[in-house]
């Protein structure tokens, strides 16, 4: 199959760049940075975009994806995530691609959702800039495929982690306040649903491959406290952990939806995945 990749040179669009090449595919790479690899094209969704013929299907992971930096420039926001959007699905039509696979978030849902753990019916709620985008986002695929018969299936990420992500991040930012000599935190009891960056890229493939269109949760249905895994952190590298309390909300995905559509499930364990993210980290602090 070929398919493109948008946001190619990002944390989790390398990660599946990787993928989908030792699954026998053919990647392309779409971004606004110099090549990571080759084939690549060099644009800016926000700009129309050149049909590339053969074209079989897109994963669409290109986005502003900082809810506060969504916050702070709503119309950078609504360009990338929305109008971003809508060129890409263009350029897929146009290519006659077949399928685009569309990455939202779990945000959707809202901070904390009405229930847990959520699952794909749960109402959506426009909470702020980004979710807002994420939401019409969704709405995009739908008008392609209910106008243009484009076929889609929406991934709603939990909180995505591993090797490769940035600062700016709950997990290295804790490792970066441990290397700095003590953790400082603020509502340690908040919970989150992590879920590695490998098993996310997995889902992305196994969706190029089911007709089923709609929104599916990639998420692992377990909840862990913040607090749990800075003070993993901390003892790795032999400082101190301290919460100063606050505000906590909570998450945690039903993702039997992937389990039966895409026959997928989550397998990195996240002892297993900060094991090697905080091992990797150790060795470059030598």
């Amino acid at each position: 199959m070929r398919v493109l990749v948008t946001g190619a040179a990002g944390f989790i669009g390398q990660h599946v760049l990787k993928a989908l090449e030792q699954g026998g595919h053919e990647a392309i790479g779409l971004d606004v940075t110099q090549p990571v690899r080759p084939p690549w094209v060099y644009a800016d969704i926000t700009q129309s975009l050149q049909a590339i013929p053969g074209l079989d299907a897109v994963i669409h992971l290109a986005a502003l994806a900082n809810p506060r930096e969504c916050d702070a420039n709503p119309a950078k926001a609504f360009n990338v995530n929305v109008n971003g959007t809508q060129q890409v699905l263009k350029m897929a039509l146009e290519s006659d691609a077949k399928k685009v696979v569309f990455a939202s978030s779990a945000h959707v849902y809202d901070i904390p959702p009405r229930y847990i753990p959520t699952d794909e019916v749960h109402p959506l709620r426009l909470n702020n800039t980004y979710t807002t985008t994420k939401i019409l986002g969704e709405q995009l695929c739908q008008l392609y495929f209910e106008n243009h018969g484009l076929g889609y299936t929406t991934l709603r990420l939990f909180n995505a982690y591993g090797p490769g992500q940035s600062l700016g991040y709950f997990i290295p930012d804790m490792i970066a306040k441990a290397k700095s000599g003590s953790i400082q935190l603020v509502g340690g009891f908040t919970t989150k649903d992590f879920i590695h960056v490998d098993d996310v890229a997995e889902a992305f493939l196994s969706a190029l491959e089911t007709s089923f269109v709609g929104p599916i949760n990639i998420g692992t249905g377990q909840e862990t406290q913040l607090f749990s895994i800075a003070m993993m952190i901390a003892d790795r590298f032999g400082v101190g952990c301290d919460d100063s309390g606050g505000a906590a909300t909570r998450m945690c995905a039903d993702w039997r939806r992937a389990k039966r559509v895409l026959d997928w499930c989550p397998t990195v364990s996240l002892e297993e995945g900060l094991r090697a993210i905080i091992g990797a980290a150790e060795k470059v602090a030598l």
